[in-house]
């Protein structure tokens, strides 16, 4: 099993834990670090909500959006 933890390193007490996990990576070959990109990110959930959105155009089983956007006021 992986897990993935993202950690923003905006405080001090996330840093420390970055460079905590950092020294940890040197010890243990099943730590694995990535520093992510913003851009990438944002990337990466336009294109599933894109995935999203086509396999719901394809699908005839949900709602409308007007009639759910009516619902939901």
């Amino acid at each position: 099993m992986t897990y993935t933890i993202k950690i923003e390193d905006r405080t001090v007490k996330a840093k420390s834990i970055i460079n905590m996990l950092k020294a940890l990576k040197n010890d243990y070959d099943f730590i694995e670090i990535k520093k992510e990109n913003k851009k990438e990110s944002d990337f990466d959930v336009n294109k599933e909500l894109d995935r999203r959105y086509k396999s719901f155009q394809k699908s005839k089983k949900g709602k409308d959006w007007e009639d759910l956007k009516k619902e939901l006021k």
